[in-house]
């Protein structure tokens, strides 16, 4: 499963980095979803370079709903 990560550090770090950590969070989760998706046996993509993308271009969102999409995958095999 992934790691709970402490939201308030990354909002933090965000705003200190000017977004910088931000993109790098993108890129991050990507690579975390796909680790937990391997170790899970769910057939997960890594878009860690899709995510890294969409956030440099102000797309966020659609990054979110991926990894949701990803998370859903890997919830479903476990129920």
């Amino acid at each position: 499963m992934v790691k709970n990560r402490n939201i308030v550090l990354q909002i933090v770090l965000s705003i200190v980095t000017c977004g910088i950590y931000g993109i790098y969070w993108y890129y991050k989760m990507g690579k975390t979803l796909k680790v937990a998706g391997d170790k899970n046996g769910v057939a997960v993509d890594d878009n860690a370079v899709l995510y890294l993308i969409l956030g440099l271009f102000g797309l966020g969102i659609v990054a979110y709903c991926i990894m949701q999409s990803d998370l859903n995958k890997m919830a479903d095999v476990q129920a």
